[in-house]
């Protein structure tokens, strides 16, 4: 029974020698390759896989996907892996991250049924402390998909693994918080920008609700002062109201003092206003920034790089 096992491990061993033996990787998968830091297993596996780089028609002909909104970084299809090309000085690690992602599916393909199974408990651990990073992306595959989804995105997106499985994936990387640098690199813009449109929603609500009792206090105020003015001028049209000129000064830099705070609050209202149009103008333009960003990791939009 050993002896079979052996001859099936030499046997992918060999597979894979031979297949990367004619693999002429472009100049851009050498320096991802050099990036990546792999093991002398992690390369065999890397350069039997053939992993290419491609423009928007040929990855949507390799990588196929029927939801034209969901954005695709790469594929392993066929022991093939196909890596979308993303050209962005923003999204640093992007292309790395995509390549290491695929490099582990051939990884996985080529595990044993019973590591597969011990690798199931790790990761299934992994995934009860982590379950914030990776629900959103892990709730979407099937049963059967689960678990390899998980044991990629787990090598490519968390560091602090158990120790077995920190030894199980540095027989790939010889480095794997570097790999997942790549993700975070990436990822971070993604999530600054989340934030900011958390922080100004915020901040716009505050300020919207301060304009508004403001400017309520403003009507009110504006009113009373209004009041003030027409009964100064009634009684300063009438012989006799006012006592004496002192008086007539009194009343009237009253109500003069009264419009020049009147104006410093409207200044500040005014200035309230300026701050909230600001924020929506920064908002609307975060918007538009993530809708790019979106739109140049989907192989099914064309955009200029930003």
């Amino acid at each position: 029974m050993v002896v079979i096992v052996v001859a099936i491990i030499n046997h992918q061993m060999i597979s894979d020698f031979v297949r990367g033996w004619f693999y002429s990787p472009s100049l851009e998968m050498l320096r991802v390759r050099e990036k990546l830091s792999l093991t002398e297993k992690g390369e065999l596996i890397f350069n039997a896989s053939w992993p290419e780089f491609n423009d928007e028609v040929d990855f949507n002909a390799n990588c196929l996907s029927y939801n034209e909104e969901e954005a695709i970084l790469g594929c392993y299809k066929g022991q093939r892996i196909y890596v979308y090309s993303i050209d962005s000085n923003e999204l640093k690690g992007i292309t790395e991250l995509a390549t290491a992602h695929e490099l582990l599916h051939a990884v996985y393909e080529r595990t044993s049924k019973i590591e597969k199974n011990n690798l199931r408990v790790l990761l299934e651990g992994v995934y009860k402390t982590n379950q914030e990073a990776l629900k959103k992306e892990i709730e979407i595959y099937s049963d059967d998909e689960r678990i390899e989804e998980l044991y990629v995105r787990i090598g490519t997106e968390i560091k602090k693994l158990p120790e077995e499985l920190e030894k199980h994936y540095a027989e790939i990387f010889k480095d794997q918080d570097r790999i997942v640098d790549f993700y975070e690199s990436y990822i971070g813009v993604f999530r600054r920008l989340e934030a900011e449109f958390k922080a100004l929603k915020v901040a716009m609500k505050e300020l919207k609700s301060q304009i508004d009792i403001k400017s309520a206090k403003y009507k009110i105020r504006t009113e009373q002062l209004n009041n003030k003015i027409y009964e100064f001028n009634s009684c300063a049209n009438q012989i006799g109201c006012f006592s004496s000129q002192d008086e007539f000064n009194i009343k009237r830099n009253e109500i003069l003092a009264n419009q020049a705070e009147l104006k410093s609050f409207y200044d500040e209202i005014d200035g309230l206003i300026n701050q909230y149009n600001l924020d929506v103008e920064k908002y609307n333009n975060n918007i538009i920034r993530s809708e790019k960003l979106q739109n140049i990791i989907n192989s099914h939009v064309i955009v200029e790089g930003i």
